[in-house]
């Protein structure tokens, strides 16, 4: 067996993430090749029900975003995924409609401060940080990630309702309704 397949077993049970840099250390690897078997898992498992997210120092499992309404109708039997608070979804709406967009942006936008809601959405993996922003400071740019795509049961960003669209509909000047 080789050390893909030993990475894929140490990640499906390894709980919530795994650092890059610890998976480096026990194989006695580059943190570069790492990233590159990484990099052939997540692939590999794109068409698959569990895909790989890469998220800087960490790696961790999670469901395929595409199966994202499945998933969300077997559990709601049950338990309901935790819910998101209002100041969450607005800044998950603008990240989703902007991305990449800085944080200064966000807060431009909102017209609050946004520090303690990207430190809740990035804990619950819903955002990441996808670069900088070549500006004074270089700040942080955030995109949503997969596991927030499959949250709202789509695949892509591409497959939000269209901003301008639905911009209309709130402000009563949709000419189709």
């Amino acid at each position: 067996m080789g050390i893909k397949e030993q990475i894929e077993s140490i990640l499906l049970l390894g709980g919530e993430e795994i650092k890059v840099r610890d998976l480096s250390k026990f194989f006695s690897v580059s943190i570069e090749k790492i990233l590159e078997i990484l990099e052939v898992l997540k692939v590999e498992r794109f068409n698959t029900g569990i895909n790989l997210e890469i998220d800087e120092e960490v790696v961790y499992l999670i469901t395929n975003p595409r199966c994202g309404e499945i998933v969300n109708l077997y559990f709601k039997q049950d338990v309901k995924p935790k819910k998101l608070s209002n100041a969450g979804l607005e800044t998950l709406s603008i990240i989703a409609y902007r991305q990449p967009i800085t944080k200064s942006e966000i807060e431009a936008v909102r017209g609050v401060s946004t520090d303690r809601v990207i430190q809740t959405l990035e804990e619950r993996k819903f955002v990441r940080v996808c670069g900088k922003k070549q500006a004074i400071g270089k700040p942080n740019l955030y995109e949503v990630t997969d596991k927030f795509l499959g949250y709202l049961g789509i695949s892509t960003v591409e497959e939000l309702p269209q901003y301008e669209i639905m911009k209309e509909r709130l402000n009563g000047t949709d000419e189709n309704k």
